[in-house]
């Protein structure tokens, strides 16, 4: 899967912005800054793939999924099974307000007894009301209106690209925003994949 890429959106709680975009598993980890990836498989279909550590690393932004899900840190959606998302299922996705406080989810055990399910259940309870009360005020994401098509329009492996020089060639890996060209003389060279043209 490291080299497999996937059609999808990245989210991104810091510019509160979501683009389409089409990655590897290490474009991802490059892209939202994270060290290991978390699956959340989603209701309408797709899955999430976060920072593991984003709850409970320093500094991440945090923001609201499905309006009572807390996560922290950039994410990127796609299609099951790290396949192309097809766009017909969205998530909702809220931006929390400047002064919102999201208290880190603290590690906790508790006896397997009546008196520990008890005091789990309220405990569980308790956080989600600070969720709520985090997220009140949040303001709804835009997913980009041309999203599907930007996805359908997204360079793959295969195509055929024209470079600043004017050259075409195919396109044989990407990596972010960033593609690989051959050339029918052998070369290569990296292309932002935002300044080429592409042969659909």
């Amino acid at each position: 899967m490291d080299n497999q890429q996937a059609r999808g959106w990245i989210i991104d709680p810091v510019t509160r912005k979501i683009e389409a975009a089409t990655l590897t598993w290490d474009g991802v980890l490059k892209r939202i800054g994270a060290d290991y990836l978390e699956r959340v498989r989603l209701p309408e279909g797709g899955e999430l793939w976060v920072d593991e550590e984003g709850m409970v690393t320093p500094g991440k932004t945090h923001w609201v999924l499905g309006r009572r899900h807390f996560l922290a840190g950039a994410a990127f959606l796609c299609g099951d099974e790290w396949t192309d998302h097809d766009g017909a299922e969205l998530p909702k996705v809220a931006w929390l307000r400047p002064s919102a406080q999201v208290e880190v989810p603290r590690a906790r055990a508790y006896p397997m007894t009546a008196d520990g399910w008890a005091a789990m259940q309220r405990d569980a309870k308790e956080a989600q009301g600070h969720l709520e009360l985090a997220a009140v005020g949040a303001e709804p994401a835009t997913w980009p209106i041309d999203g599907q098509s930007r996805l359908a329009d997204a360079p793959q492996i295969g195509d055929f690209a024209t470079g600043p020089d004017g050259f075409t060639g195919m396109i044989i890996a990407i990596d972010g925003e960033m593609a690989t060209i051959r050339f029918v003389d052998g070369r290569e060279m990296q292309i932002n994949v935002e300044t080429m043209g592409v042969d659909k």
